[in-house]
Parts: structure tokens; sequence; C-alpha cells
């Protein structure tokens, strides 16, 4: 097993061992932190992932963004399982959705959504470092449908204050974001392809 595996393991079972409380504390830390930097970002088009085993949820924000008039859009992994590339489906709350086989929440019907077009994209992490790169849960989704993106769509990671770590091992393939909130701070990230 190599560090980064070592690494996602541990923080896994950190993160699903997390009590509902500490999860609701997350969730309105993050909020709040988004209620102070959301005006550095343009908010029409949002892509954003349904919680899932511990993560960050963002649905207080999405609630918030939706009320607003943006338009939000989940995640939808392909049935081909060759296939990595993540389409974005437009969500709301009133929307059918259906668990897929990671038993993670999809929308059934919705306008679809390049991911180039989205103007953020909330995403969630195993493990985040100092220079903005996460690790994920290893099936690369993220890494492979975002390869693509230009410099206008920016890239959020919600994380955990423990998920902060002092190296993700970045790989080639490795997509970094351009900032990243967890329930103490909003952290910001500079790297060349955000110019």
């Amino acid at each position: 097993m190599n560090k980064k595996q070592e690494i996602r393991e541990r923080l896994l079972l950190r993160r699903k061992n997390l009590s509902s409380e500490e999860l609701n504390f997350s969730e309105k830390s993050t909020k709040s932190i988004w209620d102070r930097v959301n005006s550095k970002f343009t908010k029409t088009n949002v892509g954003f992932y349904w919680p899932y085993l511990g993560e960050v949820s963002p649905l207080l924000i999405i609630q918030e963004l939706l009320d607003s008039g943006s338009s939000c859009y989940l995640p939808v992994v392909s049935k081909d399982p060759s296939n990595r590339n993540l389409i974005f489906k437009q969500f709301t709350f009133e929307a059918n959705t259906y668990k897929n086989k990671f038993n993670i929440n999809e929308p059934c019907d919705g306008v679809e959504m390049d991911c180039a077009d989205l103007d953020i994209i909330f995403i969630p992490c195993v493990g985040l470092d100092s220079k903005g790169y996460r690790i994920g849960m290893g099936m690369g989704f993220y890494d492979s449908t975002l390869k693509e993106i230009g410099s206008n769509t920016k890239l959020i990671a919600l994380a955990h204050d423990f998920q902060k770590i002092e190296s993700c091992f970045p790989e080639g393939h490795d997509i970094p974001v351009h900032g990243a909130i967890t329930s103490s701070e909003y952290l910001e990230f500079y790297f060349k392809n955000a110019e």
C-alpha cells in the first residue's frame, strides 16, 4: 500500500465515524464561512455533490443558492464502467432522485450542463493539502471530468479541519482546487492552471 492510499484509508475511517452533531457543525460552519466569501464568485450555475460517508454537506449552501436564483447541478455517474467522466444535471430539492451504483443521490431528469460552463463546482475530498491538491475516493471521476475546464470555473473543496494534511502526494492527473472551505477557514490556492 502506498502513502496516498494509507492516508486515504486513515482519513476515510475518521470521516465515516463522525457523529451527526459533528456533521451538522461542519455543515453550518462551512455555510457561515461561505456567507463571508461568496461575493468573490459568480454563482449563476453551480455544481455540487450529494454528501456521502461523512463528507461535508453542501446542502445548506445549495438551498441558499437555489433560493437566490442560481441553477444547481449534481454529478451523474455513467452507467458505462469504463467512462470516468461525470455529467452534471440540474437539481432542485423537489426533483426526483435515485441512488446510483455507489448509493449516492442523482437527479432522474434535468437539463445537462457541461462542467466547463459551471461557475463553481463544490468538490468533496478525503484529504486536502496546502497547494490545493486533494485526495478523493480513488476512482478518478473528478480528475477525469475536470481536466478540460477553463479558467472561469472555480473548484472549491469542502473539508473537515482534520482533512488538511501536509501533502496529498499529487500525481500528473490530479487537478488542484482554487479554494477550500473548512469548518474554520477559507483557503485560497494559487496554481498555474488558475490564471
